[in-house]
Parts: structure tokens; sequence; C-alpha cells
């Protein structure tokens, strides 16, 4: 694959493929009093997805990003906890931006950091369902 096409792909998965999933999450988190900023940020040589959050009148701001490491053709899940100051990182291959795994990191991501279930999740995906 040309580089071209690698950039093409990884930057397709981050717009068609997880972006929806991260603004059906945001917009879930909104309507549960929380702050949510979806930004896609294309300029630089790693393409990235990024969804903030943080309960109003906070400074705190919390993070699961979706970095494109277009050299290693790999995809780098990052969550980012600014109460305690973890960070959780996982590097994929492109594959891992599909529903299921955006779903469930998503889910992990609300659950641990804002003690919010994304309810939506369980009906798409209900237990024993493959």
């Amino acid at each position: 694959m040309s580089d071209s096409s690698i950039r093409t792909a990884f930057i397709q998965a981050l717009s068609e493929k997880a972006r929806p999933l991260f603004e059906e999450a945001a917009s879930y988190a909104r309507n549960h009093d929380l702050d949510v900023v979806v930004d896609l940020v294309l300029e630089n040589d790693k393409p990235r997805l990024i969804l903030a959050v943080s309960r109003p009148d906070e400074g705190l701001v919390s993070s699961y990003s979706l970095v494109a490491n277009l050299a290693a053709q790999r995809m780098l899940h990052e969550e980012y906890y600014a109460d305690s100051g973890d960070i959780h990182r996982q590097e994929s291959l492109l594959a891992s931006v599909n529903e299921k795994v955006i779903d469930t990191r998503l889910a992990n991501f609300f659950r641990k950091g804002f003690a919010l279930p994304l309810d939506y999740i369980n009906e798409r995906h209900p237990i024993g369902f493959w």
C-alpha cells in the first residue's frame, strides 16, 4: 500500500466508523449532564479522533482518543482519566476500529471515568450476542 492509501484508510476508519460511535456516546453523555466535545484532527502525520469529557464547572477533562500511527500502520487507543491521572494505551491493527471494539471501549471509559453506563450499548450488544 502506498503512504497515501494508508493515510486514506486510517482517516476513513476514524471519520466513517469511529466518529459516529463517538458522537452517539457524546450525545448520550450530554443528556446525562456531562460536557463533551468530539474532535477529528487530520492536519498532522498522526490523524486522531478525540472524545473529551468533563463534568460541568470542573476543570478536569478526561479523554478517549484514537491516534493513527501511519508509519507503523497501527491505531493507538488511549484513555486518559483526569481525576486519577491514569493513562491506558493499547496499539492495535486498523481492524480494531469497529463497532464492537469501540462500543466496548467507550462503555468502559464512561463507566470508569464518570460512573455512567452507556445503556444503549447493552441493547445493541446484549450479553451472549455474537
